[in-house]
């Protein structure tokens, strides 16, 4: 049976490219670029799939469809939209359930890499809501990078009035697993569950403990091991309703 990546092969061959160059363009292994052909590799990861898409010229949405396995087939953007450079100014960032977990006694495996047998709906064992399109600009002006980058939707009244229910959430996983330093609002694992706080770390602990606060006055902050928590990314961004 053809592979039914094989179709990539033909396009890198119009736009003047090859697996290895198309494989550090969209910052992945040229080895898994040559594992799509053989079928070793299933699809291209969720974070790369924007910039395979534009570096190709086939649409956003035909591309996501094909590599979750929707359909087979691929449809080039037309010429009067890819020579419109606004519409390709953006960054594709997933939002994600990331309150969905079922271990409660366990740090979870939040944003864990995943193997992505990418359906449409699954990244790290979470559900995908939607994809947002972000400016790269905004993302430079909050320095996070766009392999780094998911929307989570805030729960709760816990950090009123700075971040209210329903209000969209611009995570950074680059400060995953790491100490909450300098001091911030995080999406972290208490060891009871996951919720968005403001953490600092309290200085001359040993074990190293940390302060977990809420914004709203009627909630008091409370400690935790730093070793019985997990980090899940630092807030860099609200997207807020008015």
């Amino acid at each position: 049976m053809t592979n039914r990546w094989n179709w990539l092969k033909e396009r890198l061959n119009k736009i003047n490219s090859n697996p290895a160059r198309f494989a550090k363009d969209i910052g992945w292994q040229a080895s898994r670029v040559y594992e799509l052909f053989s079928g070793k590799t299933k699809a291209i990861p969720l974070d790369k799939i924007a910039k395979a898409s534009a570096l190709l010229g086939v649409s956003l949405d035909s591309m996501i469809n094909f590599n979750s396995g929707i359909t087979n087939q691929v449809r080039p953007v037309p010429a009067d939209e890819l020579n419109n450079p606004g519409l390709y100014c953006g960054e594709t960032i997933p939002e994600i359930d990331i309150y969905d977990e079922e271990e409660d006694d366990v740090q979870p495996n939040v944003l864990k890499e995943p193997v992505y047998n990418y359906n449409g709906n699954n990244l790290a064992n979470k559900n995908i809501r939607c994809n947002w399109k972000i400016p790269v600009e905004f993302l430079n002006e909050l320095k996070v990078q766009n392999s780094n980058v998911y929307i989570i939707e805030a729960v709760g009244d816990s950090m009123e009035p700075t971040i209210c229910s329903g209000d969209k959430l611009i995570i950074d996983t680059s400060a995953k697993g790491k100490k909450p330093s300098p001091a911030g609002i995080f999406a972290i694992w208490d060891g009871i569950g996951i919720s968005v706080k403001r953490i600092e770390l309290i200085p001359n602990t040993e074990p190293q403990q940390l302060k977990i606060s809420s914004d709203n006055s009627k909630l008091s902050p409370y400690v935790r091991k730093a070793s019985d928590c997990c980090i899940i990314g630092r807030i860099a961004g609200v997207i807020k309703r008015l």
